[in-house]
């Protein structure tokens, strides 16, 4: 089992008590040493010749030589290494060499012993090495005593994850272990306590009939409850075990796929060390579906994965930066970047502008004008900021341009991630710059503060003597909750203003163009859980994508290797046979064409839709625009991206629980 080596210091005597009281001397050992005593007297006092052989004749002078002090006893060694013996042992007199230290006794392999001392007539007996670890060379003498003996030579503990319940079977019900390199180690850890698919929980068949393959995931967790997004996992690890009965990965028989999984969310990313550890170097899985922060995906990357080759499916949003990361292909992301969803501001912006033409808030010749408030802690959404300001144009001219005009206002704030209270003071300093250059069109590029202090504020202290502004929010503005609370506290009537509702538009990552497999997907899911979770499917998607790629990867299993086998599930190449995500006979008839060729090719289609990455795992959708009724209740995807050329948006606002938009093109 690999592990981080942390280094233990090992036990040293004190410098004067190994060495001893004994001096170092050197003897000549051929026969004939001596002819009279005074042949000896160079050896020291006290020494005779006795039948050729200089000998202690006086103890009193010379004695038995001091016994080198025993050398230390070798500390424990870490799981696969023991410690190396403690110090040699001491020097010996004129006669005997202290005894050399034994190696530490770990649990598997055990370190070298220390040497013998060297000395006396008679070197020093070497220590004995920990279990397979290597004895102690004898000590130096007249005489030399035998080296240390040999430790024990162990095996490996376990072959297959059966192995492990047969070795452990009075707790392997509660705490099941999986044989990871001839190791048994536990499937849980206080991180990491839930163990998919769930409908096996207390049995194991799928972990112990097929020899499973591990995969881990983070998700939020209320202690062994899963939530939605783990509840998409669990059903998406269901079907296949259920369909198929696992994937051959390369293999002539089928392995099940269990998942662990870990909490998501700590108060400080130093804590996601404990849970990531214990998947990647512990459990050594070969990929991860991960519903983590953009921070947290980071520090889980930068710390632990990249080191380790691991994949991750990233479940949620990425910056510029991580997306572009040389990692091999080892991450892939599930919502595509700021860059390629903000591609649609820019026909939304022209729309919005004809659309506040044809309603008279500006006239046919009038320049815009457009606020932009824009949060700088959130990395996401300082990508989606520099998008509009190095791409987007408007009145004929660059955001550069319009700002020397004095027809654009760059409004910086830290967002309520870093400033929940906004202490700072950046919000409420927002909502006043705003009122002060009283735009026709806000941009917000920031979270939740956007509709719960800045915009509420700017709403409730408006100078009616010119038309309210237009809102156009971006993917990540809040809860659906906060939209409701700010739609509700509308009070444009009162003011003989345009309703708020009909002034707010949205960009979000699209759904499904067609519907029919997300409608299956979530058909499933309810029938499963009984309530239904509409607009969670990309965290099903993952689970699904990462299946398959180690259904096309061959083990031994490597991050690389499912990276390579994502390349073939998701194919875009004319002629590739189209397969559905979900259960039914496709499933199982395509994993076991991955497994007989190595050259077919597949293009799993999600309930997100087709799968729309690159070759490194940037997915490259473009941002759909939903809309809001006057209780604040979201319609998604009414109008989609349409490169072109021209660039242009197709669809239609709902006029009936939205507002006709007059802006269409």
């Amino acid at each position: 089992m690999r592990k981080n080596f942390a280094s233990r210091a090992m036990g040293l005597l004190p410098f004067f008590l190994v060495l001893g009281p004994s001096c170092s001397l050197v003897y000549d050992l051929s026969p004939d040493q001596c002819g009279t005593n005074d042949d000896c007297a160079h050896f020291g006092p006290g020494m005779v010749c006795n039948t050729g052989i200089c000998a202690c004749g006086n103890k009193a002078l010379c004695g038995a030589g001091g016994s080198g002090a025993t050398g230390g006893t070798g500390g424990d060694g870490g799981t696969l290494f023991g410690g190396t013996g403690g110090t040699d042992g001491g020097t010996g007199g004129t006669l005997t060499g202290g005894t050399g230290g034994d190696a530490g006794s770990p649990p598997e392999v055990g370190g070298s012993s220390a040497v013998g001392g060297s000395g006396g007539s008679t070197g020093g007996k070497g220590g004995s090495g920990g279990k397979g670890g290597k004895g102690g060379a004898s000590g130096t003498g007249n005489t030399g005593n035998e080296a240390g003996a040999a430790g024990m030579t162990q095996g490996p503990e376990c072959v297959t994850h059966k192995d492990c319940f047969t070795l452990y079977p009075d707790d392997s019900s509660a705490n099941p272990r999986a044989c990871v390199d001839g190791t048994c180690v536990p499937l849980k850890s206080p991180d990491c306590p839930v163990v998919l698919p769930t409908y096996d929980n207390g049995q194991w068949n799928a972990l112990t009939s097929t020899d499973a393959i591990i995969l881990g995931g983070f998700a939020p967790l209320n202690g062994l409850s899963l939530d939605v997004i783990g509840r998409n996992y669990d059903l998406a690890l269901d079907e296949l075990s259920h369909t198929t009965g696992g994937v051959w990965s390369g293999t002539t028989r089928r392995h099940e796929l269990v998942m662990v999984v870990c909490y998501d969310f700590y108060d400080t990313q130093a804590q996601l060390l404990p849970p990531a550890q214990h998947l990647i170097n512990e459990l050594q899985v070969p990929g991860i579906v991960a519903a983590l922060r953009l921070q947290d995906q980071r520090y889980v990357w930068d710390n632990v994965a990249r080191d380790a080759g691991t994949f991750m499916m990233m479940s949620l949003y990425s910056d510029n930066a991580l997306m572009n990361e040389p990692d091999s292909g080892l991450i892939w992301n599930m919502l595509s970047g700021a860059d390629a969803l903000s591609v649609t501001y820019q026909p939304l912006i022209d729309m919005t502008i004809d659309h506040l033409r044809l309603n008279g808030v500006l006239g046919s010749t009038d320049p815009v004008k457009i606020a932009h408030i824009e949060a700088t802690d959130e990395p996401f959404l300082a990508d989606t900021a520099n998008y509009i300001e190095a791409n987007v144009q408007f009145n004929g001219q660059s955001v550069a341009d319009n700002l020397s005009a004095g027809d654009y206002d760059a409004v910086s704030v830290l967002s309520s991630y870093a400033d929940p209270t906004d202490q700072q003071g950046t919000q409420a300093t927002a909502a006043t710059e705003i009122l002060s250059f009283k735009p026709q069109i806000v941009l917000g590029t920031s979270v939740a503060d956007l509709v719960t202090t800045i915009l509420p504020y700017v709403e409730n202290n408006w100078d009616d003597s010119t038309p309210r502004p237009f809102y156009i929010l971006d993917a990540l503005e809040g809860s659906e909750n906060e939209l409701k609370a700010f739609m509700q506290a509308d009070h444009s009537a009162s003011h003989s203003a345009t309703p708020l509702y009909k002034r707010v538009l949205g960009l979000n990552w699209p759904s499904a163009a067609d519907q029919t497999l997300n409608n299956l997907y979530q058909a499933r899911y309810k029938k499963k859980y009984v309530t239904a979770a509409p607009g969670y499917e990309n965290y099903y998607d993952s689970a699904y994508y990462l299946m398959y790629g180690v259904a096309a990867a061959r083990l031994p299993l490597t991050g690389v290797g499912i990276t390579k086998g994502l390349l073939r599930v998701t194919s875009l190449l004319s002629g590739t046979p189209v397969v559905d995500v979900g259960p039914g006979t496709d499933m199982d008839t395509y994993i076991t064409q991955l497994n007989m060729s190595a050259s077919s090719k597949i293009e799993l289609v999600g309930a997100m839709g087709p799968p729309a990455w690159d070759d490194v795992g940037t997915r490259q959708d473009p941002g759909s625009v939903w809309c809001v009724n006057p209780g604040g209740t979201y319609y998604f995807d009414q109008l989609r991206y349409d490169a072109g050329p021209p660039a242009k948006l197709t669809g239609k606002i709902d006029p009936v629980n939205c507002f006709t938009f007059d802006g269409m093109q």
